[in-house]
């Protein structure tokens, strides 16, 4: 499952996006609210967002805890050949990739998929 890191704390991918920005929406914080809008800066009902495109799949970075710990917050990205964080069109070409370079499906569960927003790929 895809998903982004915001303020420290992962937040798994609702396949839902604002009614309002049409920015993905992710589970609220708030046990008042079903999703909250990072784009947006709020907190929203149910009836505030709409499903996604099934067809969508958002770009991706693979990143995973520095030796291996999560506890300490920070992430290895895995690069390009340019030294920059490598940008995949979408988790199953990344998890392709991973897997060519012989990782094991059971490898894949301790990397994260980090979205990475349309207007920075």
């Amino acid at each position: 499952m895809s998903g982004i890191f915001y303020e420290g704390r992962w937040y798994e991918n609702t396949d839902m996006i604002c009614r309002r920005c049409g920015s993905p929406v992710y589970e609220s914080d708030i046990s008042e609210y079903s999703y909250q809008c990072f784009q947006c800066d709020e907190d929203l009902y149910s009836f505030e967002v709409e499903e996604q495109d099934a067809h969508y799949m958002p770009p991706v970075m693979v990143a995973r805890p520095v030796d291996g710990i999560a506890l300490n917050g920070a992430l290895e990205y895995l690069l390009d050949d340019t030294g920059n964080a490598r940008i995949f069109q979408n988790q199953p070409e990344a998890e392709a990739f991973l897997l060519s370079q012989g990782f094991t499906s059971e490898d894949l569960e301790y990397f994260y998929f980090v979205e990475v927003p349309e207007n920075e790929e």
